[in-house]
């Protein structure tokens, strides 16, 4: 699944009881967000894509916690397994393919195998 800026995406996504310190947080159920993706990004200190959301909508679970009309980061691991895309921008091919040479060219580390990138190195 490609998920780029303008997309309008819909996902479920779990919630927890609030983190206590040397706690395990309890699951309390699952609610769903419907939004639009206004800003993408990638944190190659920690291997995580986020996504930053415009939301229209929530129900479920504490929905209450999400305001419509406001903006929330969601990590790419939270959107991709219940995810679906509802709306695409008119340029939705062309942002695909630059996301496309963007991971490409993001990190040679993670390509170094596939790319002889590591001849010289010890493992």
């Amino acid at each position: 699944m490609n998920l780029t800026v303008g997309c309008k995406v819909e996902w479920t996504e779990s919630v927890y009881t609030p983190y206590t310190e040397g706690e395990t947080s309890a699951f309390i159920g699952e609610r769903t967000i419907t939004g639009r993706i206004t800003a993408e990004g990638y944190a190659k200190k920690t291997n995580y894509h986020f996504f930053t959301i415009h939301v229209y909508g929530a129900e479920g679970e504490n929905a209450h916690e999400i305001e419509e009309n406001s903006k929330i980061v969601r990590r790419g691991v939270v959107l991709y397994p219940k995810c679906r895309i509802l709306a695409t921008p008119a340029n939705y091919a062309e942002l695909v393919q630059e996301k496309a040479a963007r991971k490409e060219n993001s990190s040679p580390v993670c390509y170094a195998n596939t790319k002889g990138l590591r001849e010289g190195f010890e493992d």
